[in-house]
Parts: structure tokens; C-alpha cells; sequence
């Protein structure tokens, strides 16, 4: 975690009532992804901005991290990461909260409840019509399923990014903003601590 950081906070009882392998993000949990109606696995890490993105979308969306003529998301070294949506098959798990869904116009993973900011379409972004569950340290309990932790929310933006490889090589389409804003939350004894999320991966 990069002690450094500009951190803002954001009250962690509005986001839940709104409801790689990369870098050193620490993998937890053993059961293997169900194969089943409700769960997707489109969903991969980009190295280039370090966000979330959905890779099922039609194309590779738009990084906001611009290479000349090369705007598109990379999942070179992705895991496969899974979500499970809001319509899970009969006994499928509810674990994590309903939050997260994917821009149709950048492919970028973001927490719902507002537009957020998107580096391809100045009025935000454009949710898909999917909300996906993503567990947290917000939401106990956890699930057995292998996941990674190391991931975080951005105030700025509203996307998932992974803060394993140093908060100072993320990029945020936010104006007024260079790198994420993790989002922390008061832990009850006045430390503040970042608020983290665990990807499922296969």
C-alpha cells in the first residue's frame, strides 16, 4: 500500500446500500469457478491503467492511458477474473455486494450509483445492463473461491483497479486527477483503511 497516497473517503454505508494474476496481489481461496448460467469470465486486468475491464464487450475498449493511435485495454499477464451477476442460477452463492458493472463505451469495470468518468465519453459512463457482485473487506463473510486481493474503488472515477503494483503506475481519466483515489472508510477506532476487493479468478 503506498503510504503516500492522497486518500479521500467516502461513507462505505452509501456504497453498500447503492449495491492476475498481476503485480503481488495476494491470491485467496481454493474451489474452482462453478460453470454456470449467472457468471461470466470476461473480465481481465490491464497492465497499461491497471483497471478492470471487460473483455467480452466487442472490442478492446478505451485505456486511459493513450499510446499514439493505441487507446485499447491490454490483458497480457491477465488472469481469467469471474463475477457472478444478479440473476445466479438456484444455489449459486450470494457472496459480496451487488455493485459492480462494466462501461459499454470504454470496457472499463466501475462501481454503479453514479456515472462515474469515463476517458471515452464526457457525460460518464454507460453501465451495462449486468451488476455483478464483488466481495470485499466492506461484506464479511468471504467465499472459499480463489481470489486476489490488492484491488481498490476510485473516488475519482468509480472504476476497480488494482493497487498491488504502486498507486503511482494507475492512471485515472478524472480531470483533475493523475493516479486513483482509493476509497477508505473509518474502521471504528478512527484508522482509516482502504477499502479492498477480491476478484475471482479461474
Amino acid at each position: 500500500m503506498d503510504a503516500r497516497s492522497d486518500e479521500r473517503v467516502l461513507d462505505r454505508r452509501a456504497l453498500i446500500a447503492t449495491a492476475l494474476l498481476a503485480g503481488t496481489g495476494l491470491a485467496l481461496g481454493t474451489a474452482a469457478a462453478p460453470a454456470a448460467a449467472g457468471t461470466d469470465t470476461g473480465f481481465r486486468w490491464c497492465g497499461r491503467c491497471q483497471g478492470m475491464w471487460f473483455a467480452f464487450g466487442g472490442d478492446n475498449g478505451h485505456c486511459p492511458v493513450h499510446h499514439w493511435w493505441d487507446h485499447n485495454h491490454q490483458q497480457d499477464g491477465s488472469a481469467h477474473y469471474w463475477f457472478v451477476d444478479e440473476r445466479p442460477a438456484p444455489g449459486q452463492d450470494s457472496f459480496g455486494m451487488l455493485a459492480l458493472k462494466w462501461c459499454q463505451t470504454c470496457k472499463g469495470a466501475f462501481f454503479g450509483g453514479g456515472p462515474g468518468v469515463c476517458p471515452n465519453n464526457s457525460a460518464g459512463h454507460t453501465p451495462s445492463v449486468r451488476t455483478f457482485r464483488i466481495e470485499s473487506n466492506l461484506l464479511a463473510p468471504l467465499s472459499g473461491f480463489a481470489k486476489q486481493g490488492g484491488w481498490r474503488r476510485c473516488v475519482g472515477c468509480r472504476a476497480l483497479f488494482f493497487m498491488g503494483n504502486g498507486r503511482e503506475v494507475t492512471h485515472c481519466p478524472a480531470e483533475d486527477h493523475i493516479f486513483h483515489f482509493p476509497a477508505a472508510f473509518d474502521s471504528g477506532s478512527g484508522i482509516f483503511v482502504y477499502e479492498e476487493y477480491f476478484p475471482r479468478f479461474l
